[in-house]
């Protein structure tokens, strides 16, 4: 594994960010632990990039912005590097079940789990990363908080494993098409099978630090509405994104019948175009169908009202910032949420306007 301030071409912005450097070296003692666990042969033998570390990142931060409000040292024993490693298992855990699911090929510029090792071999390994994570949670535990800790974090993998089952099985069943393209299932899909688990980082960082219920429900909405922006930002990714700097194929959704933010809002604008009517009834499309739905998902005014759908998830994440304590941590924090908001990793940053997505889809 390579170390934490090199992970990969995709975080060079994240390593030079605030968010980042404030829990750099506790993010070394996540290194470390992740090192030991995967030193079995079977996990060793793999294929393994690290990622951006993006939910120990937020756990760490949430739980810092609290504990500094009690005393100018924070208290660092171990517990949280191991928690930390522990979240990372378990959403790695996620991503290779959801590589199985969607058939992926590519993951962090690597060939996926079941590509190298076939299914069972990859499915046996994720179910071993989420039984080894909660082991580390609960070897981690002390104390009775630190125990419901242990159940927020399972009851966020449930919610995970809940959100991929409705996401497929709005696929599967072929449900009415005012409920395929709703914004409203969406969000309820996503807020599961990924902002659920920013919201239990966030919540998890401030109850380790010993927040009362009030404190921690800010810190949970703060997560939940990030987590929403994140993958409202990968969804657009999806479209306008660049395969080179994401690391993995894109066009991928389309391609899947799996509706996403791109489609609600050009199914909102245009009702009627066949193959918009074809996705929403859950059929096949062919390839020049999905070619031509492409385009227009890349166009000007499907983008804008992405970002706009983005930026009101953000200012919702911004409005519980303002709720937390005053403190160098709740600005790393901001730092995050300026990080996810702007997908450098993906190729929506600066460097990719409306315009010059609108150019290279031409």
């Amino acid at each position: 594994m390579q170390p934490a301030a090199n992970i990969s071409t995709d975080t060079e912005d994240l390593n030079k960010r605030l968010c980042r450097t404030l829990v750099a070296d506790v993010l070394r003692e996540v290194e470390d632990q992740l090192i030991e666990v995967k030193s079995i042969r079977f996990l060793a033998e793999c294929p393994w990039v690290p990622g951006k570390r993006l939910r120990p990142i937020t756990f760490l931060l949430s739980y810092l912005s609290v504990e500094i409000e009690k005393t100018l040292n924070p208290n660092l024993d171990g517990r949280e590097s191991r928690l930390a490693a522990a979240i990372e298992l378990m959403h790695e855990a996620s991503l290779v079940h959801d590589d199985l699911v969607d058939r992926s090929m590519l993951r962090r510029g690597k060939p996926t789990m079941q590509a190298v090792n076939g299914d069972g071999l990859a499915l046996l390994i994720g179910d071993y990363m989420v039984f080894r994570g909660l082991k580390l949670v609960l070897d981690a535990a002390q104390t009775r908080s630190d125990i419901v800790l242990a159940q927020e974090l399972a009851n966020t993998g449930l919610a995970i494993a809940h959100g991929e089952v409705d996401q497929l099985d709005a696929y599967l069943n072929h449900r009415s098409i005012e409920d395929r393209m709703s914004m409203d299932a969406y969000v309820q899909v996503i807020g599961k099978k990924t902002a659920a688990f920013f919201a239990g980082c966030a919540e998890g960082g401030a109850a380790l630090a010993g927040a009362d219920r009030a404190v921690r429900d800010v810190y949970r909405s703060f997560g939940m509405n990030m987590g929403l922006v994140f993958q409202m930002v990968d969804d657009l990714m999806d479209v306008i994104g660049v395969s080179s700097k994401a690391q993995k194929s894109l066009k991928s959704n389309l391609n899947e019948g799996t509706v996403t933010l791109p489609m609600i809002h050009a199914y909102a604008l245009q009702p009627h175009h066949e193959g918009l009517r074809k996705l929403a009834q859950a059929e096949k499309l062919s390839r020049s169908e999905r070619s031509s739905l492409h385009r227009l998902l890349a166009t000007r005014e499907v983008i804008e009202r992405c970002r706009a759908t983005m930026d009101e998830r953000a200012a919702k994440a911004t409005e519980s910032l303002r709720q937390m304590p005053a403190n160098i941590y709740r600005a790393g924090l901001l730092d995050l949420l300026d990080y996810v908001r702007q997908c450098s990793w993906g190729g929506l940053d600066k460097k990719l306007a409306v315009g010059d997505a609108m150019q290279s889809h031409a």
